[in-house]
């Protein structure tokens, strides 16, 4: 009845305001996600791939020999085109319905990558806490909280926090990118994580030093695993 009640609610909602495409803002059914044309066109990740930096086997040109303080990771889209657009949408001009969809994409990259995995707690990359005030949301908590009830995982949230603000890494080269956040992220203590299961989320892997500094938190507060998952990783072989 639950989701008979949300389903009609979806429909009903749609004839005031008209669903559209989240890559190419296109209309689209009531309980699409996508358009046909983007399905076939916006770079999904399909097969095998690499855990070292998300890209599939046949794409990947990663220097596996770079350490990386996360077991795997894993995303349903590459970062280029109408998907770095729709993410930027959803990051910096507060369009938050794109969370849902790209939820969804990430779970099944999720089911399809990590099947076998029990995970203990979601939880996500923090902002600092004057920049989320400015923004008025953290994408990454927003896609964390949809995953948890996709999954039924524990969703942990403030977890990690920022201790600093940082420049933006999209700023930075991948040297800087990795010193610009040494020392930033720390693990709250409130929640125990020894021998735990993590499941990180962020919205976009790109050189991963993010993820990377994250996990190296975790791991040093005693987590087993840390797996990785975003809405999409730049492909290592561009």
């Amino acid at each position: 009845m639950k989701d008979l009640f949300k389903d009609v609610s979806v429909f009903v909602s749609s004839l005031f305001f008209p669903n559209r495409c989240i890559f190419c803002d296109g209309l689209i059914a009531p309980f699409d996600d996508y358009c046909e044309c983007c399905a076939e066109q916006i770079p999904f990740i399909k097969g095998e791939i690499c855990n070292h930096c998300g890209s599939a086997m046949e794409d990947c040109q990663c220097d596996k020999k770079k350490s990386v303080n996360y077991s795997a990771v894993a995303a349903p889209l590459y970062y280029e085109g109408d998907v770095k657009s729709c993410i930027q949408r959803f990051k910096f001009k507060d369009d938050r319905n794109i969370s849902k969809p790209l939820a969804r994409l990430m779970f099944d990259a999720l089911k399809e990558n990590f099947a076998d995995i029990s995970f203990d707690y979601v939880t996500y990359v923090p902002m600092y806490r004057k920049r989320e005030r400015e923004r008025g949301f953290n994408q990454s908590r927003l896609l964390a909280r949809e995953i948890s009830e996709l999954c039924g995982i524990t969703f942990a949230d403030k977890m990690l926090v920022k201790l600093y603000d940082t420049d933006n890494q999209h700023e930075c080269s991948g040297l800087e990118r990795t010193g610009n956040l040494i020392g930033v992220f720390d693990v709250d203590g409130k929640t125990d994580i020894t021998d735990k299961t993590v499941l990180l989320i962020d919205d976009v892997k790109t050189s991963g030093a993010t993820l990377n500094e994250c996990g190296k938190m975790l791991y040093l507060n005693g987590a087993k695993s840390v797996i990785c998952l975003t809405a999409a990783v730049r492909n290592s072989k561009i």
